[in-house]
């Protein structure tokens, strides 16, 4: 995975600022160019006292103005004045400013601290941006089980589409980037779909399941990793859902990136169905690195 061009979303409500510092570090191994953007934005015209339009102006560009002022000082703390750019946005649609700003610009990695919710017809910015968005986003968590040790992906290996299929190239590239540049092991999951009726009847062999997939996928994934090489006990088939598997998997070999892909849905069918990078998304205490086809 080609990292040069990172877009970095400053939080205000971030205290620790996860995001810049791990573009900091990204920056330290890829050498990689990084524009941070803040945004603010506040309901001017619905406040009890009327203000005229030059006075709505007035107020925006002292709110700028402080974020400005914030954001400097936080760049400055984590010592990237030298090597990114910044800007303050006075915008409302955060996702529509960066999917507009990502067609005119080059990057190949946005970075965001992740905000998780359990609402069902609740979705946060997080969601939507990795619905609509086709630049990589690495939603860094806000809290995790434990000291990173691992970097896992999640892998789709019983596609028969070819979009699917280069995806799953694509992913396991960032899995081998990411694990070179913070040298920690690289870990493989792939999750078989099983009926949950069918698993309750005792009718599927779940370990004679998980033994084909391994003789029918492991060539596949070796010839993947090409010249990479990762020893086979770190190559995970579980028989289960997807937004089971992943989470304990993650869980039991501390994983603190967890890599997958995202096909993202429109509409009410979205809200109530999301996918598998979403139906995860709330379990997960790692960063999370989402990527569409």
């Amino acid at each position: 995975m080609k990292i040069e061009n990172i877009l970095v979303i400053a939080d205000q409500q971030d205290k620790q600022q996860s995001a810049l510092a791990h573009a900091k570090s990204l920056v330290k191994h890829t050498g990689a160019k990084i524009h941070i953007v803040a945004f603010h934005y506040e309901h001017l015209t619905t406040l009890v006292t009327k203000l005229n339009k030059e006075q709505q102006l007035d107020i925006q560009n002292k709110i700028i103005s402080l974020g400005e002022k914030w954001l400097k000082s936080e760049i400055t703390h984590v010592k990237l004045q030298e090597k990114s750019t910044m800007e303050v946005v006075w915008e409302k649609d955060i996702v529509e400013w960066i999917k507009k700003h990502c067609t005119s610009q080059s990057y190949d990695l946005i970075i965001k601290t992740g905000h998780r919710s359990e609402g069902p017809f609740y979705v946060p910015t997080d969601w939507h941006l990795i619905r609509n968005n086709l630049v990589p986003t690495l939603l860094v968590a806000e809290k995790k089980w434990r000291k990173k040790q691992s970097v896992m992906v999640s892998l789709d290996l019983g596609t028969h589409l070819t979009s699917k299929q280069a995806l799953n190239q694509q992913l396991l590239d960032a899995g081998i980037t990411f694990a070179t540049n913070t040298n920690m092991p690289l870990h493989i999951c792939y999750s078989l779909p099983i009926s949950s009726v069918l698993k309750d009847l005792r009718i599927i062999d779940k370990k004679a399941l998980v033994n084909d997939a391994k003789s029918r996928y492991l060539p596949i994934i070796e010839s993947m990793l090409g010249e990479y090489e990762i020893p086979l006990a770190n190559i995970h088939f579980k028989a289960g859902p997807a937004s089971k598997v992943i989470p304990s998997v993650a869980s039991k070999h501390a994983a603190g990136l967890v890599i997958m892909g995202s096909i993202g849905r429109k509409g009410l069918k979205a809200k109530l169905m999301g996918n598998t990078a979403e139906s995860v998304l709330a379990l997960l205490k790692t960063d999370i690195l989402v990527i569409q086809p």
